[in-house]
């Protein structure tokens, strides 16, 4: 099962315990490729993480950059998406869809509702919640 998690999703992993945490680290002890990531979703990732000053009271700026180290040595890295097309409500969440697209994902993870309104006929778009209960399903 190949996935595409939004940045929204590794941020609320990195600091909370929730249903996000919970998927990372299932596809940390399962199989690393199955999570399809692309060095523009790291480099948001970082910038949300690194830059945003309310989320301190969440995570240290030191255990921000271990999680971004852990994401980069864990999970495999594909080329970012060229071939990007306005699909979504905000042009921001387009490249997610390319990457998507051109990987054969068969699920899209996300808590953006920018994302979650649309409908994909390659791929539905879950919340972290959502994508739980298919992970329970078929282990």
């Amino acid at each position: 099962m190949r996935v595409v998690l939004d940045t929204n999703v590794f941020v609320s992993a990195a600091i909370q315990s929730g249903a996000s945490h919970r998927i990372i680290k299932h596809l940390i002890g399962e199989n690393s490729d199955e999570l399809i990531i692309c060095d523009e979703i790291l480099s948001e990732i970082r910038d949300v993480l690194f830059s945003r000053p309310r989320l301190r009271k969440w995570i240290s700026l030191i255990d921000a950059e271990r999680y971004v180290e852990m994401l980069q040595l864990r999970f495999n890295f594909v080329p970012n998406p060229t071939d990007v097309i306005a699909i979504s409500r905000d042009s921001d969440d387009d490249y997610i869809l390319a990457l998507a697209q051109r990987e054969r994902a068969d699920y899209v993870i996300s808590g953006d509702k920018d994302l979650l309104v649309l409908q994909v006929p390659e791929f539905p778009i879950l919340t972290p919640t959502e994508f739980e209960i298919v992970l329970k399903t078929n282990p």
